[in-house]
């Protein structure tokens, strides 16, 4: 019997087998951010507050990784759930060749845009703006290797295994950590030193999960070709369960964007750097959340093929569970290391205090958050993407208008983090209201038919 099967077995044992690594992935890219910022801030705030903004155009292009992943992600585990190998292997192959493309356009716009791309926050510093403009210079050139190996994470996935992406992928963030301080301060490169080791660890990442596909024990298929050739039916269908996740991806970063202009333009570069700094430190809830949302979409998406209606049940259950325990630790986490944990990376007090302020209000929304992200990645593993899309992408255009109006008021800034916290909740509310009304629709048998929508 296959070991990576989730459609047999202990549904809590299971799922922590596989969403610990994914979990553990995203605390060890939270650590290489933070070490990354801790040691720019070395050379001062506005090396800080210029890589908080190039990197939001990282996350833009976030969502077209996530659309290659998702799709050939979902397509691997319902085919996998199918007993269909074959079928799940051209979704996995089809997925790469679909990223390489799309991160080749990204590298090619970036290196040529990115004086227009840094221009759209309205920033009245020159040295911030030069200096992201070089970061985003360096950082590119990873583009075409990064969307590539977030597939194979994805495909790994759908196949249950999670273990050999967390090793590879722990790998290079430890690459990363290391050659940081190395080219920032040893070959004194500044700013070009933090992009050039990062894209150093991109391409060792990319070598050996392309290395594992291909020859290391525990891969999804004995026989894998990466430049296969193109299946535009399989293409397509990738898009479909993709685009909406990528939309929902593209219109969150936009609109987060747009509340980071209004931080930049009114409240300047130290609230720029805060926002950055506590940001990521916040990372410490949405990445694990994110990572086990991505375990759930896997775990429902060989189940929901293979037709385990009260596996399925039991494994929302169970899920939702152990991330209400974890929001909790993460809102107490929060609301009382925040000023500690702010003061390692800024030492301006004014600074630290934007930046705790916004991990005590962010924190409140943090429970329904976790709990959120099992219902989405359930939606995501039976193909229903578009349903927590519509979701997230309302209560962003919402976040921008809360935002703006509240930080308006008396609140000045802390009504921007007001404004997010409140979209959180009303995103978090939607989604769980819209996933206990889809589940009524499941059968309570696994020899009932189904009267959900086919995806």
């Amino acid at each position: 019997m296959n070991k990576y099967n989730l459609t047999d077995g202990p549904i809590f044992k299971k799922l922590i087998t596989l969403s610990v690594p994914i979990m553990a992935t995203s605390f060890m890219q939270m650590a290489n951010t933070l070490v990354n910022m801790f040691w720019l801030g070395r050379l001062g705030d506005e090396y800080v507050a210029a890589v908080g903004l190039g990197a939001q155009f990282l996350w833009l292009a976030m969502a077209f990784m996530m659309m290659c992943r998702i799709g050939a992600e979902i397509g691997v585990s319902q085919n996998i759930g199918q007993n269909k190998p074959d079928e799940a292997k051209k979704y996995a192959q089809n997925g790469f060749l679909l990223a390489i493309f799309l991160g080749v356009i990204f590298t090619v716009i970036v290196v040529f845009a990115r004086r227009y791309l840094i221009s759209f926050f309205a920033m009245d510093d020159q040295r911030v703006i030069e200096i992201a403009e070089q970061y985003l210079f360096v950082v590119a050139f990873s583009g075409p290797v990064t969307f590539a190996q977030f597939v194979v994470t994805g495909v790994y996935g759908g196949y249950g295994n999670t273990k050999i992406p967390f090793y590879i992928n722990s790998f290079a963030l430890v690459l990363s950590i290391i050659l940081n301080p190395i080219f920032i301060f040893g070959f004194g490169l500044g700013i070009y030193g933090a992009g050039i080791s990062m894209v150093i660890a991109s391409i060792a990442n990319f070598g050996l999960k392309v290395w594992a596909m291909k020859k290391y024990k525990g891969r999804p298929f004995e026989q894998y070709t990466i430049f296969a050739k193109i299946n535009f039916d399989k293409v397509k269908q990738i898009l479909r369960w993709g685009v909406p996740v990528a939309v929902e991806s593209f219109l969150f970063t936009t609109m987060f964007m747009i509340v980071s202009r209004l931080i930049s333009s009114e409240f300047g570069r130290g609230a720029v750097a805060a926002h950055s700094v506590a940001m990521n430190i916040e990372s410490l809830g949405f990445m694990a959340a994110g990572g086990f949302a991505s375990a759930i979409t896997a775990f429902i998406g060989q189940n929901f093929g293979a037709k385990k209606w009260a596996r399925i049940r039991s494994t929302h259950r169970v899920a939702m569970a152990v991330m209400a325990v974890y929001g909790v630790f993460v809102t107490i986490t929060l609301f009382t290391l925040a000023t500690p944990l702010v003061s390692i990376f800024l030492d301006n007090p004014d600074y630290i205090i934007i930046g705790r302020d916004y991990l005590r209000i962010i924190g409140m929304a943090q429970i329904i958050f976790c709990i959120e992200g099992v219902a989405s990645g359930s939606f995501r593993g039976r193909g229903l993407t578009y349903k927590p899309s519509i979701a997230s992408i309302s209560s962003n255009v919402i976040r921008v208008i809360i935002t703006y109006i509240l930080a308006a008021t008396v609140l000045g800034i802390n009504g921007a983090w007001v404004g997010i916290a409140i979209t959180m909740t009303i995103r978090g509310i939607w989604i769980l209201a819209w996933h206990f009304i889809d589940m009524r629709k499941m059968p309570k048998t696994d020899m009932e038919e189904s009267t959900l929508p086919t995806p």
